[in-house]
Formats: C-alpha cells, structure tokens, sequence
C-alpha cells in the first residue's frame, strides 16, 4: 500500500461510508461535545472502546491499524508524559526524581523535576479524550468521500469558500505524503544513494523547496478547476442532496442523549455550588458515578 493510499479513504461498501456526510459530521460535533463533558476514567475507556470498535465495523485495513497504533501510542504517551513532569494541582506524589533541588544550578532553576502519580493519572484521562477524537475523525476520513462531507457543510448554509477550504484541508495529507514519497525517491535518484531509513533522513533538508513548489503548482491548478466550474455560484451551492430521515431521526436522538448528559452535569455542578434540589437526587447520584 502506497502511503496516499494509507491516507485517504477506501472504495470499500461499509456501513460507515454508506451514510451521509451531514450523519458523520453530526456525530463527530456530539461526540467532541461528550468527550468534553464526561470526565469518569472509565466512561471515557468505554467511549474510547466503542470508536475503536467502528472501525472494525467499518473493516479498516490492517495497514491503517498499524498507523492508527502508532497514532493513538504517541498521542498517549505525550498526553502522559507532560502531565506527570508538568502536573502543579495538589495532592501530588513523585514517584521519581529526574533532577533533584539540590543538582547545582539547574536543580535550582526547576526547584526539582519529578514524575508524579496524579499527573500520570491526569494525562491517562485527557489523552483518552484526544485519542477518541482523532480515532473517530480518522475514521470519517478514511470511509468518506470529499464531496460528501462538503455537500453537508453547504447544506448547512455554511459560505462555499469555507466549506471548500475545510475540505481541500482533509484531502491535503494523504496529497502532501504523496509528494514528499516522490520529492525523496528523486533525491535517491539524483544523489545514486540507497533506500533506507538513513538515506530518507540525510535528504530531508532539501525536501521543503522542491515540496513547497509542487504544492504550489497543485494549488494552482485546482484553484483554477474551481473557478471554471462555477463552484463558488450562489446557484452551484442548491440541491446539494437531502438528509436521510433514518440517520436524521437517529441525529435527533443522539443530540437529546448529548443534552441530557450535558444537563446532568450542569445540575450536578450547581449542586456543588450550593444549589441542591432533593427531586434530582438520582441525576446527582448517576452523574457522579458515571460522569
């Protein structure tokens, strides 16, 4: 598989990619919107779980697993890392010492550097949330077709400018590793050098001028495909096709379980600030366990 091939989206019939673009972006929003409201550790796992079972719903090829891995372990990792370096809220206990007080000049300048367990703790959680996102975006990348999620944004009277901007921005990586293949296998060619890892990076510094050239050319062209086409005509933007009535009765359903959710929480917080109401006990009981 070549990697423009690893990047964009398959030709495979799946149920993810038989929905419209207007079903896809709607739950990708109430997805952000849950991933921002919930902060139990084991919904968030839960949440996490079931973007990852998608994908196997959508059959993903083994070969965008392993970059999707790769993905979700740095994402993790960093997410994790800085946390447990960085963490300043209290109660927190070190359980290493990287560079100690008393180290000289440098242990005075950082008063210490530690590992500590709430920050390990606390990145855990947040990087849960970033790798739920980009799980589930990647997933709509990979099992959509461009002019669908931009037929949806124009049906949501969003300005065609825009709508085509965020777009062409989906399709500019697997196009952007496309090139970069074929700017490095040229240097290859030119410099008679071998294939391989240290090759690759001892041509990476001239890789930005003759990349930034083609990107321009490209952009050039499509710029001009655009105009042509008419795209951006107010009469170009109507029968951008209808929103199913099943998906949109399930859009409707999953944006009031969205309110509800964010209802509950916003109850419980008043309920911290004082404002306790004895006929919300349950919401409050509900929510502390499972939000």
């Amino acid at each position: 598989m070549s990697v423009r091939q690893l990047w964009e989206g398959s030709d495979e019939d799946n149920f993810v990619r038989t929905l419209s673009g207007s079903t896809k972006l709607s739950c990708l929003f109430l997805f952000s919107i849950l991933m921002i409201t919930v902060d139990n550790p084991r919904t968030l796992f839960i949440l996490f779980s079931l973007t990852l079972i998608s994908h196997v719903v959508a059959k993903t090829s083994i070969y965008k697993w392993q970059a999707l891995a790769v993905l979700l372990i740095l994402s993790l990792w960093g997410s994790m890392f800085s946390q447990a370096l960085f963490y300043a809220q209290t109660p927190r206990t070190p359980l290493f010492v990287l560079i100690s007080p008393t180290a000289g000049l440098l242990g005075q300048i950082t008063d210490g550097l530690y590992i500590y367990r709430e920050g390990i703790l606390y990145g855990a959680v947040q990087g849960l949330r970033s790798a739920s996102m980009m799980t589930l975006g990647l997933l709509i990348c990979w099992n959509s077709d461009p002019r669908q999620l931009l037929n949806a944004l124009l049906a949501w009277k969003l300005s065609p400018q825009v709508a085509f901007m965020l777009v062409t921005a989906i399709r500019f990586l697997p196009v952007l590793a496309s090139e970069t293949g074929e700017v490095i296998t040229a240097l290859q060619l030119r410099s008679n050098s071998q294939s391989g890892r240290t090759a690759v990076l001892r041509h990476l510094p001239y890789i930005a001028k003759p990349l930034l050239a083609r990107c321009l050319r490209r952009a050039q062209t499509l710029a001009l495909s655009v105009v042509s086409r008419g795209f951006f005509l107010a009469t170009a933007s109507k029968n951008r096709g209808l929103w199913p009535r099943r998906e949109l009765f399930a859009c409707i359903c999953f944006t009031a379980f969205v309110v509800a959710i964010v209802g509950s929480k916003f109850i419980y917080l008043l309920s911290e600030q004082g404002l306790y109401f004895g006929f919300f006990r349950y919401v409050y009981d509900w929510t502390k366990l499972y939000l």
